[in-house]
């Protein structure tokens, strides 16, 4: 896909700039006007452009980090909902999720923070940091 879009800028760059260089030279393509070559030039190279931008996004886009699933949540902060000795329930990106500590209990309303997953289960350490307040992208 991002390659037949660069294919299609590169294209619309070559005929506007040739348009271009028509019309300021005065050659005229099958009977057409200076403003009509210097109107389709101007379309192209802005075809151009927007191809170009889509390009841009779309290997951005590819470039992007993972942000859903296991990679997301570890090193996310959020609460523990029932106490964990070892084995409860937490909150964290606005969803419950079941968690287990290793080394210490910790009790509910603490903050955590995901260091793992084994199966379904959360592997969770006691924070200091308190957790984000919700908004609307992590609920």
């Amino acid at each position: 896909m991002h390659a037949w879009l660069a294919f299609l800028g590169g294209v619309c760059t070559v005929v506007g700039a040739l348009l271009l260089l028509a019309a300021f030279s005065g050659v005229s393509y099958y009977g057409i006007g200076v403003q009509m070559e210097i109107a389709l030039a101007i379309i192209v190279i802005v075809i151009a452009i927007l191809a170009a931008w889509i390009l841009y996004k779309g290997v951005t886009a590819n470039l992007a980090t993972v942000k859903t699933g296991k990679e997301a949540l570890i090193g996310s902060k959020g609460v523990a909902v029932t106490d964990l000795k070892p084995k409860g329930e937490i909150r964290v990106m606005g969803e419950f999720w079941q968690a287990t500590v290793k080394e210490e209990q910790i009790a509910n309303g603490e903050t955590v923070e995901v260091i793992g997953m084994e199966g379904m289960f959360l592997v969770v350490k006691r924070s200091e940091e308190k957790p984000k307040s919700p908004t609307l992208t992590n609920i």
